[in-house]
Order: C-alpha cells, then structure tokens, then sequence
C-alpha cells in the first residue's frame, strides 16, 4: 500500500536512508519538511505492515523536484520502485505538475533505467555532487 507518511513513520524512513545510502537526511529534517514545508510531500510504501520504501518530493508552482526515493533491499528489483515512481507521478499531477528535475548516482543504473522509462532526460552530469560520487541530473515531463 502507498500512502502520504506521518509522523510515526520517521523513525523507519530514517534508519531505511541509513541502511541503504550510509546516511540521513535525519529526524529533524524530515520532520520539519512533513509539519512545516509546504512544499514537501513524503510518501511510503507499506508491506505487511512494515515500511519498505519511500519517496519524498517538493512541488512548488508547476515543478517538482525528487529528494529522496528508495526501496529496502530485499524488495528491489520486484517493480515496487516504479509503482511508488507512478503514484507519485500521479499525485503531482493531480496538483498542476508539469516537469520534475532529479539527481541520480551516475553509478545508480538501476534508478536510471527507472527514471529513462517514465521520460527522464539526462541533461547534466553533477561532478562530485555525492561527495566522491557524480550525480546525473535528469528532467521530465510530467503525464
């Protein structure tokens, strides 16, 4: 199940980005994107009761922009990415959404293809944007 997160759904989604990226955008952070920006919109995916995956995003006018997306390990590779990738390609266009930018690990081939699938355009490749890691930055319209 896809649904918008809420407040008890922090704790997974943060130790989730840490098992999967070594990191976090953090509590806080995600916190105060979920009660205080308005522009921010976060969903999970839910499986058996447990949180498995999450998307998080900011729209503002008729642009979006992907901050976070992924799936637990285990559930790679069995098409829930790209069925959270659509909803929420839905959900923006719901509100108005016309394009959406993202940034990408140029080594993530996975997430490419994913993104290469739904349109996504690479249109500039970000040296050093993930520390030693380049991103790719990708753009697309939004149907």
């Amino acid at each position: 199940m896809i649904r918008k997160a809420d407040l008890k759904d922090l704790e997974t989604i943060v130790k989730l980005e840490e098992k999967i990226f070594n990191h976090s955008l953090g509590y806080s952070f995600l916190r105060q994107e979920m009660l205080e920006n308005p522009f921010s919109r976060i969903f999970v995916y839910e499986k058996d009761d447990m949180i498995i995956g999450y998307i998080s995003y900011r729209v503002i006018d008729k642009n979006a922009d992907i901050i976070n997306f992924l799936i637990d390990t285990p559930y790679q590779g069995l098409g829930l990415g790209k069925e959270l990738f659509k909803t929420i390609t839905y959900e923006m266009k719901s509100e108005g959404v016309e394009s959406l930018v993202l940034e990408v690990r140029s080594k993530n081939t996975k997430a490419i293809h994913l993104y290469e699938q739904f349109g996504a355009k690479h249109i500039r490749t970000l040296k050093n944007y993930y520390g030693d890691d380049d991103a790719y930055m990708m753009i697309m319209e939004v149907k």
